[in-house]
This record gives C-alpha cells, sequence and structure tokens, in this order.
C-alpha cells in the first residue's frame, strides 16, 4: 500500500489526469436534465397537457376565436429587416468607395516611386563608370565547360590531394 502511494506522489502528472477525471465525472451528474433556453417550452407529464387539451377543445366548441394576427408581427419584421439591410448595403457602399479611393492613392504613389528609381537608375547606368558595370553573365552551357576544361587542364586527380586543408 505504501509502494502505491509512493507511486502516485512521485509522477505529479498522474494525479492531475485522476483529478481531471474525477472532476469530469462529477461535473456530469450535477448538469440539470431541463435546458434553461427562453425559446423552449417547459416540460410538462401528460396527464396536464391532455388536460389542457380538453380544456381547450370545450372551450372551443362553446365559442369560435378568430384566428391571431402574427401576419402583423412578421410584416413588421420584414419592414425592420428591409431597413437594416438597406443601411447596411450603404455602409458597404461606402466602405467600398473608400477602399477604391486608397488603392487609387497607393497605385499613384507606386508608379512615382517606380519613374523615381528608373530616373536614378538612368542617371547611374553610365557605361564607362567604374561604379556601375555590368557583371559577368554566364549562361549553364559556359559554366559546365568551364567545370571541363579545368579538369582538363588542371593536375590529374590522381596528383590531388584527397582532403582538402584546413585553413
Amino acid at each position: 500500500m505504501g509502494d502505491f502511494i509512493d507511486f502516485f506522489l512521485k509522477n505529479p502528472f498522474l494525479i492531475i489526469v485522476l483529478i481531471g477525471i474525477l472532476t469530469s465525472m462529477l461535473g456530469k451528474k450535477k448538469q440539470p436534465q431541463q435546458s434553461d433556453d427562453p425559446n423552449t417550452p417547459p416540460k410538462k407529464k401528460w396527464q396536464e397537457v391532455i388536460r389542457e387539451l380538453q380544456g381547450e377543445m370545450a372551450q372551443g366548441n362553446q365559442q369560435q376565436r378568430p384566428a391571431p394576427a402574427p401576419v402583423r408581427k412578421v410584416e413588421q419584421q420584414a419592414a425592420q429587416a428591409v431597413e437594416v439591410i438597406d443601411e447596411t448595403k450603404t455602409e458597404a457602399n461606402k466602405r467600398i468607395a473608400e477602399l477604391r479611393r486608397l488603392q487609387q492613392k497607393y497605385d499613384q504613389e507606386r508608379l512615382y516611386q517606380k519613374a523615381k528609381a528608373d530616373q536614378i537608375t538612368s542617371a547611374i547606368s553610365d557605361n564607362n563608370s567604374p561604379v556601375y558595370r555590368k557583371g559577368p553573365s554566364f549562361g549553364k552551357k559556359q559554366l559546365i565547360d568551364g567545370i571541363i576544361m579545368s579538369e582538363v587542364l588542371g593536375p590529374p586527380r590522381a596528383k590531388r590531394s584527397l582532403q582538402r586543408s584546413r585553413r
């Protein structure tokens, strides 16, 4: 028994896992069976539901009730929804116009910077200048030919050392 307790005390991760399992099991038992959502009707026993239905049927036979007018509420909600949609459309159109204006401004600035850079490069690109010269350009074929020629013109591989010299 003492070894068992020592094993748990030496492994704090195992203790944390066990505590988590216990709390999750206890938490599931404490959850209420009914949801407290205001949109769902409260649950009733079937005897109560039958009594209510019998009472409504008895009242319905005595007098005909006019149908409720939920259509007006729906129409009002639809009108409000249309107003909200119109407001969001106008806000979206304003935002789109603002973004387009910013894009045009950005494009103008980019073109200005490009023209400025081209102007500076054309001023520097003097072919006789020692500062600005194009470097040698090698193609793939020229590089391969260079490697082959270094092997042909250089010392034989057998006379070269196998290890590179350390500097």
